[in-house]
């Protein structure tokens, strides 16, 4: 039976507050019952009727066994939905800046059967600002960063394989070169009449791909159209699906991510979330750390191609539910692209160092 309901049982007045229960409950799973005086700070004498009452339930409750487990269960970790709508939440809130700032790392995880152990390599660094007014300069730096043994095991296999710089490994089917050594960085400014004028060309190429759709790929959309998008939840989810190739959960969310990583709106942001939210197949996984170290909570869903079975994760950061990027995640590899790499690799990812609406000025 419920102690709450056996000490309201045994009153004849109106049931003990809550206070005089919870003591009640404290002192008698603490230890063991025992004939003491005891006074509730704050009942005064007019209390200690009901705080006596309470005492005497208490001491009836220990011959019925432990407390109810529900009082000591751990809550229950949310629902991707429910994480997903709370980073909605948060997204409508946030402030717009002068600078949409992003900076992204993306890598694959490839195996060096000599020591075996996994490198992060193809690892692409861009760093840029995109105005949000049409008279500011866009800044745009980029490099090929270089790679590196992918985790701690991987690095203490390599130091025992000779600390190589240098490596052979296999992608597509054929045999690339991977060095550590990083590319110097790539700097573009676009002046707004370069951005004018690169904005005249796109829209040329829009009209010419509109007499022959067959001939041209999907476009881009103008700022605008994506902003649009803020209040056609329907057209929203339907331009995540169709960008996203095959439209499974995990395409899906790996569409999102590049979609956030673009400028858009505080609403824009949250209806991306929203979209997300009402799509079947996505999970919480619970926590886990990328490979910069960082916590985060993963949204995730499962697909399967030629190279094994992956999980497709969606990085938010605890407690603002920020992007920390994106990630696929080796559950059973299949043929020469995995062979070699563990279940639970990194597999590939897409991490945002910064991403967001800021005031700063492009440094």
């Amino acid at each position: 039976m419920n102690d709450e309901r056996m000490i309201r049982s045994l009153l004849r007045e109106a049931p003990p507050s809550a206070d005089v229960v919870a003591e009640g409950r404290r002192r008698l799973y603490a230890a063991p019952p025992r004939r003491r005086r005891w006074r509730v700070p704050g009942l005064g004498i007019a209390g200690l009727g009901l705080a006596a009452a309470a005492t005497a339930a208490v001491v009836a409750v220990t011959a019925s066994g432990p407390p109810p487990a529900s009082e000591h269960a751990p809550p229950k970790a949310m629902t991707a939905r429910q994480v997903l709508l709370a980073a909605a939440e948060k997204a409508a809130g946030e402030p717009v800046g002068r600078y949409w700032h992003t900076h992204v790392i993306s890598g694959q995880a490839y195996h060096v059967a000599k020591g075996d152990y996994v490198i992060d390599g193809a690892r692409h660094e861009l760093d840029q600002w995109t105005a949000r007014s049409a008279e500011d300069d866009d800044v745009f730096r980029s490099r090929f960063a270089g790679a590196i043994p992918q985790t701690a095991a991987d690095r203490a296999a390599w130091r025992r394989a000779g600390s190589p710089t240098v490596w052979r490994v296999l992608s597509n089917g054929q045999y690339i070169r991977q060095t550590a050594a990083p590319d110097r960085w790539d700097l573009v400014r676009m002046t707004p009449a370069e951005k004018n004028g690169y904005e005249k060309l796109v829209a040329r190429a829009r009209k010419q791909c509109a007499g022959h759709p067959q001939g041209c790929p999907q476009q881009q959309l103008t700022q605008a159209q994506r902003e649009a998008l803020a209040d056609d939840p329907a057209a929203l989810r339907q331009r995540l699906l169709t960008t996203s190739g095959k439209g499974g959960p995990s395409n899906v969310l790996a569409q999102a991510g590049d979609f956030l990583a673009q400028p858009g709106s505080p609403k824009l942001n949250a209806a991306v979330f929203r979209v997300l939210a009402d799509t079947p197949g996505i999970r919480n996984a619970g926590s886990v750390t990328d490979l910069r170290g960082r916590t985060a909570i993963a949204l995730t869903a499962r697909a399967t191609d030629t190279s094994g079975v992956f999980d497709t994760q969606l990085l938010l950061q605890p407690g603002t539910y920020r992007v920390l990027g994106t990630q696929t995640v080796l559950v059973a590899g299949r043929g020469a692209e995995t062979a070699g790499i563990k279940p639970g690799t990194v597999y590939t990812e897409q991490l945002f160092l910064e991403m967001g609406w800021t005031d700063s000025a492009p440094r």
